[in-house]
C-alpha cells in the first residue's frame, strides 16, 4: 500500500459565500416575522430555509485527491457530510504533471479547459494535472504534497516534468 496516496485540501472559499450566508440569514429572520403576520409569507420562509441549507452545504468544501498506481480520483466533500466524484483518470489519459507555473505546463495547456481544485496553500505546492479524454484537453490545478509527486514520478516518469 505504499503506492496509495490520499490528500485532503480545503477549498479557497470565495468572500461572497460569507456575505451570501449572512444575507440569507437576515432574509430568513425577516420572512419569519412576515410569516407570523401573513399566512402567504410562510412559503417565503420555507424557501429561505431551503436557501440557507443550500448555502450552508456549499460553504465548506474540501477536495480529496486519491492516487494509486497511475489512477487519479478527485472527490468534492461538501461540509464534511456529502461526497461527490469530480473526475477519475488513469495513466493513459495523463499528458503532463508539472508545477503550475512551470514552462512545461504553460506550453502544454494550449486550449485546455482549466479547472482549479487547489486549496489556499503555497503556490510552489500547486501542480497542473493535464489529461485528455474524448479529444478534450483538461488542465486541473491541484495541491500536491511530496508523497503524491513521488508516486506520479514513479508511475509515469515520462509524463512528469519538474520544471
Amino acid at each position: 500500500m505504499d503506492e496509495y496516496v490520499e490528500r485532503m485540501v480545503k477549498r479557497n472559499d470565495p468572500v461572497y459565500w460569507k456575505a451570501a450566508f449572512v444575507g440569507a440569514l437576515v432574509l430568513t429572520v425577516i420572512s419569519l416575522f412576515l410569516a407570523l403576520q401573513y399566512a402567504f409569507a410562510l412559503l417565503l420562509l420555507l424557501a429561505m430555509i431551503a436557501a440557507d441549507y443550500g448555502i450552508w452545504l456549499f460553504s465548506s468544501v474540501e477536495y480529496e485527491y486519491t492516487y494509486f498506481g497511475g489512477s487519479f480520483e478527485l472527490d468534492e466533500v461538501l461540509n464534511k457530510s456529502r461526497r461527490r466524484k469530480i473526475v477519475e483518470t488513469n495513466a493513459e489519459e495523463l499528458v503532463l504533471f508539472a508545477p503550475k507555473n512551470s514552462d512545461a505546463a504553460k506550453t502544454e495547456m494550449g486550449n485546455a479547459k482549466i479547472l482549479d481544485y487547489s486549496g489556499n496553500g503555497p503556490e510552489d505546492k500547486k501542480y497542473a494535472y493535464i489529461y485528455v479524454r474524448n479529444g478534450n484537453k483538461v488542465c486541473m490545478y491541484i495541491e500536491g504534497n511530496d508523497e503524491l509527486v513521488k508516486q506520479v514520478r514513479r508511475n509515469t516518469p515520462q509524463k512528469y516534468k519538474a520544471y
